[in-house]
């Protein structure tokens, strides 16, 4: 008689954020044991309670011999100091995405132990089913443009977010059809234009942004990317991101809009798929349970390195006005008002 496997060991840093919460309820009903949540007050003590894990107040009281993975959801200037540790300390890592919030950021996880083995960036987009059909069906097109448009539904602006040292919607949402669109093709892209605004929510950071690349085979792509305070009919995480990625190529088109998908080829064929409504944290969870058993990651940090590296060009794209330096804080480049608390 065989015996039966253990449930995989989770510990989940900042837990009681929007994200970290997905993360400890997805990594539970995938089957794993969240043992520990890491959270300095006691924001996270009913989940704690609810999912039978210990509340502890630091990464430093984690233990790898008591742990298959630790997932860092914190704001994204904080996660690479963090996550540098955690893998000098022999962890596997699952790190919210970015990587880090610019590509300066990101050195000191670069030097860390094992960071292209034992860490793995959440760009829950890859873990979409529409994802590998669409790879699949560029792979050997004459792809000329990709237009995107990613917009994520936000009462208000008056968290983390707003620090102009996190770096906009461009970081923060944008990026996941940047690292996404990058993975296609090769070659570091040209931004050919690039602007900002902050007028929705009047934060001193860039709450709405369109820019425009050019990567080396000549493929365009556009992206628009902003912080909405009103939801939209359909969208991805329970319907707070509204995503639509729009190929255009010599031999036909492709449309993925949330969760449908839409193919004309050009000698007159049409394809559409309606996938049912996925939840990328739960389908992420699964891979990155696989990642920390001995799998590779499904995004690794050069990766997500070059996609922030990207986002880096994007934002020093931007217009500053008279005087100014620094793209990252847009109230030095925009009129704004200051931080709404």
């Amino acid at each position: 008689m065989t015996g039966t496997a253990a449930a995989p060991r989770v510990a989940v840093v900042g837990a009681a954020g929007w994200a970290g919460t997905r993360h400890a309820r997805a990594f539970a009903a995938a089957g794993a044991k969240v043992s520990v949540l890491v959270e300095k007050d006691g924001r996270g003590v009913a989940l704690a309670q609810d999912l039978g894990a210990q509340l502890v107040p630091s990464t430093a009281e984690l233990n790898p011999e008591d742990l298959d993975l630790v997932v860092v959801a914190l704001p994204t200037t904080m996660q690479p100091v963090i996550c540098a540790d955690l893998l000098n300390r022999g962890f596997h890592v699952l790190t919210e995405k970015p990587v880090s919030a610019d590509a300066e950021g990101a050195a000191v996880l670069a030097a860390a132990s094992g960071v292209n083995e034992r860490l793995m960036v959440g760009y829950t987009l890859h873990h979409h089913p529409a994802a590998a059909l669409v790879a699949q069906w560029i792979r050997n097109k004459d792809v000329i443009a990709v237009s995107v448009r990613s917009v994520a539904h936000k009462q208000n602006l008056n968290s983390w977010r707003a620090d102009p040292k996190e770096g906009g919607v461009a970081v923060v949402n944008g990026i996941h059809a940047i690292e996404l669109v990058s993975s296609w093709f090769d070659g570091a892209p040209k931004v050919l234009a690039s602007s900002a605004s902050s007028g929705l929510y009047g934060s001193p950071v860039p709450e709405h942004i369109v820019s425009t690349l050019e990567f080396a085979e000549g493929v365009v792509l556009t992206l628009q990317s902003y912080w909405s305070p009103w939801r939209e009919p359909e969208g991805l995480n329970q319907g707070d991101w509204s995503l639509t990625i729009d190929v255009l190529a010599s031999e036909g088109r492709m449309l993925w809009s949330n969760d449908s998908l839409h193919i004309w080829e050009r000698k007159g064929g049409q394809y559409e798929k309606t996938f049912e409504p996925s939840d990328l944290f739960l389908r992420q969870a699964e891979t990155a349970l696989n990642f920390c058993a001995g799998g590779i990651p499904a995004v690794a940090f050069a990766q997500a390195l070059r996609a922030t590296e990207i986002a880096d060009t994007v934002l020093a794209a931007v217009p500053s006005a008279p005087g100014t330096s620094s793209p990252r804080s847009i109230s030095k480049t925009l009129n704004t008002t200051p931080t709404v608390d």
